[in-house]
């Protein structure tokens, strides 16, 4: 499982580290790669192990191309979908039109939501966390699901 919260840098060319903690988490996994996307909830990038994007992609493929709603997410989130390695170093390339996308300036933060991670430029992050999560939408951690 992929959790914590991480800040970081990202240099001109779009290399960002990935956090050590959650290069482990992958490894232990055996996931050698993650995919990259656009993220349909917030203006951040999308990273999933790539077993986990091969799954979601098997739902995709058994949308219908009739299916309005499915479509227009598909367009929206896997059509943007970018297979990355992390180089010796332990870093990701996050191409342009994903850095432009979500902001991601100089100042980032990884996010360990679990199955997945989140790319956020800081200031972005910063401003996500400080919203108050409505009543309506707590969600019960320790209620069987």
């Amino acid at each position: 499982m992929l959790f914590g919260t991480f800040t970081h840098t990202i240099d001109a060319k779009g290399r960002t580290a990935l956090p050590a903690r959650l290069r482990e988490g992958l490894s232990a996994a055996n996931e050698a790669r993650i995919v990259l996307m656009r993220n349909p909830g917030a203006r951040a990038v999308l990273a999933l192990p790539e077993s986990v994007f091969n799954k979601a992609a098997a739902n995709v493929g058994n949308a219908s191309p009739f299916d309005g709603l499915a479509q227009r997410n598909v367009f929206k989130t896997f059509s943007t979908a970018h297979h990355v390695d992390l180089d010796q170093s332990g870093r990701v390339l996050v191409p342009p039109d994903l850095r432009g996308w979500a902001g991601l300036q100089k100042d980032v933060v990884w996010v360990g939501m679990g199955a997945y991670l989140l790319l956020f430029d800081k200031a972005a992050h910063e401003a996500e966390m400080e919203q108050e999560l409505p009543e309506a939408e707590r969600w019960d951690f320790f209620k069987e699901r």
